[in-house]
C-alpha cells in the first residue's frame, strides 16, 4: 500500500490518510504479482519486447524474480471466479488493529461494491521503521516497484484481463493454486538475454 497507493486527493475525509488502494479487484491483483514473481518477470519481459520499458530496469528486476531467491518468495493463490484469490480481511485485520490502515466501502459498482484501503499516517511511520530495520523487507519493496513499472497495475479491471491473458493463469481449475511458470518465464528471459549470469 505504501509502493503502490495512490496519493489521497486534498478532499479525502479519511483522517491521517495518506495514500489509497481503490477496490478489491485492484488489491488482489496486486496482491498476485508481489507474490508471483515469474508471472510479473513476464509481464515486465512484454512492456520491454512492446518498448515500454528500458532494458536496465527490466534486467535488474527480472534476473532478481528469476533468481536464486525468487522461488522462496513464490506464493500460489487459487484460482477462482474472478482470478487469483485469498481472502484479504484477516491480513488487513491486523494493520487496522494497529490503525496502520482503513478500510471504506465506496462506490456502489453493482454486483460488488467497491472498497477502497487507506494507509494512514501512522503506517506509513511504521513502514519507514520497518525499512530501516528489517533487511528483508528490501526484497518486497522491489518487487512492489517492479508491479508499479507495469502500465495496467493502476486499474483493477485491466490488470484482471491481463492477468487472464497468461494461458495457465486462464486454465487453472477453479479452486486450485495457479501454477508456477518459472521455466517458461527463465527460456524467455534467457533468449532476451535479460538474466545476469550468476542469476
Amino acid at each position: 500500500m505504501n509502493v503502490l497507493g495512490v496519493p489521497v486527493d486534498d478532499d479525502c475525509d479519511v483522517v491521517d490518510a495518506v495514500k489509497v488502494v481503490t477496490s478489491l479487484t485492484r488489491l488482489e491483483k496486486l496482491d498476485f504479482w508481489m507474490r508471483n514473481p515469474d508471472y510479473l518477470a513476464d509481464e515486465l519481459m512484454t512492456e520491454y519486447e512492446e518498448h515500454e520499458l528500458p532494458e536496465p530496469v527490466v534486467r535488474a528486476h527480472v534476473s532478481r524474480m528469476l533468481g536464486a531467491q525468487a522461488a522462496g518468495h513464490h506464493y500460489p493463490m487459487m484460482r477462482y471466479k474472478y482470478g487469483a484469490y485469498e481472502p484479504v480481511d484477516n491480513a488487513l485485520a491486523k494493520l487496522r488493529a494497529y490503525a496502520l490502515i482503513m478500510h471504506r466501502r465506496g462506490a456502489d459498482t453493482g454486483d460488488r461494491a467497491r472498497h477502497d484501503y487507506y494507509l494512514l499516517k501512522r503506517g506509513e511511520e511504521v513502514f519507514a521503521d520497518m525499512r530501516a530495520t528489517v533487511t528483508t523487507l528490501s526484497w518486497w519493496e522491489q518487487q512492489a516497484e517492479a508491479v508499479a513499472y507495469l502500465r495496467d497495475a493502476y486499474v483493477g479491471s485491466t490488470a484482471k484481463q491481463r492477468q487472464y491473458e497468461q494461458p495457465e493463469y486462464r486454465d487453472a481449475p477453479l479452486g486450485s493454486d495457479i501454477p508456477a511458470i518459472f521455466d517458461r518465464v527463465r527460456e524467455r528471459a534467457t533468449r532476451l538475454s535479460l538474466l545476469e549470469e550468476d542469476a
